[in-house]
């Protein structure tokens, strides 16, 4: 008798346990989530993946560790998730970037294969980010990757859908000027992200009003060309 009437005054609240409840539960989960990996980019990108710890990231979030540890195992874990999360980032960013030529916008190639190409670059070399932060993380993964084979596997898988992305705009971009690439297309495509990045890279060690896009808008176009040949002709490097 007493436990019903315990029962009765203090009923089991059946409201947490309803999809709206449920709904509520796991946006604030994701919340806290989302909050965790923009602190951890942020201490990556100032500290390094190594000197970064698991506090400093709690402390940048403005969570505590328990925080942390109710969605991530260890650092190597959020590590792990900013990786897969940074190069979905930059993919959507290289999609938004290219969908223009992607489209099929972009003129035949004219008498000036050079001012041809310069659109293709142009497209390119803004389909990369180039503000500090970005080049931080992405610099500080890569080269943890190198130093890491543990944590290698998923930044160069990433690595290379992004690289593929890359590669098929490239290729795509010449076809519709009446050219082909004369070498390998990652190959190809590592060159072009190279001559991007060090662009950005240049302007960001100069400061002030540097422009990012400096170096990629000049050389851009010719090594392009010079990586390429009229399609069908097999051996000419022109």
């Amino acid at each position: 008798m007493l436990e019903q009437e315990q029962g009765a005054l203090a009923p089991r609240d059946l409201s947490a346990d309803d999809p709206a409840s449920r709904q509520t539960r796991s946006a604030r989960r994701e919340a806290t989530r989302q909050r965790v990996l923009d602190a951890a980019r942020e201490v990556f990108a100032e500290r390094g993946v190594i000197g970064g710890t698991v506090e400093e990231i709690c402390e940048r979030a403005g969570f505590t560790r328990g925080a942390f540890y109710s969605n991530f195992a260890d650092k190597e874990d959020v590590l792990q998730a900013v990786i897969a999360r940074e190069r979905e980032r930059l993919l959507e960013y290289v999609d938004a970037g290219l969908a223009p030529l992607l489209d099929g916008s972009t003129p035949s190639l004219s008498a000036d294969p050079v001012g041809a190409l310069a659109r293709v670059a142009d497209q390119l070399h803004g389909s990369i980010p180039a503000d500090r932060l970005f080049s931080l993380v992405h610099d500080e993964l890569e080269i943890n990757a190198v130093r890491d084979h543990g944590s290698s596997r998923a930044f160069l898988a990433a690595d290379a859908r992004f690289r593929d992305r890359i590669a098929d705009f490239l290729e795509r971009g010449l076809r519709q000027l009446g050219r082909e690439l004369a070498v390998d297309r990652l190959d190809a495509t590592d060159v072009v992200v190279a001559i991007v990045e060090r662009s950005s890279r240049r302007a960001l060690l100069a400061g002030g009003d540097a422009d990012p896009d400096a170096l990629a808008v000049a050389v851009l176009p010719q090594v392009i060309l010079a990586l390429s040949r009229p399609q069908g002709r097999a051996g000419s490097t022109g």
